[in-house]
């Protein structure tokens, strides 16, 4: 038996409960890649010091 493993990005934003992932399994799984599909697909944004904001805290 195998198992897959989904990356989920939580807005750093102040109270927000916010999350992302893609729906789908995807190689590589890496952060960045997911943070360059979701940017794209949700418009989510990625500060240089590292957080990660929703379209609305973005």
């Amino acid at each position: 038996m195998t198992a897959d493993s989904y990356l989920v990005l939580r807005c750093d934003g102040d109270d927000c409960h916010a999350e992302t992932h893609w729906p789908v399994r995807f190689e590589p799984h890496t952060h960045r890649e997911l943070r360059r599909l979701v940017k794209q697909r949700d418009g989510w944004r990625f500060t240089r010091d590292g957080r990660d904001l929703c379209p609305e805290h973005a």
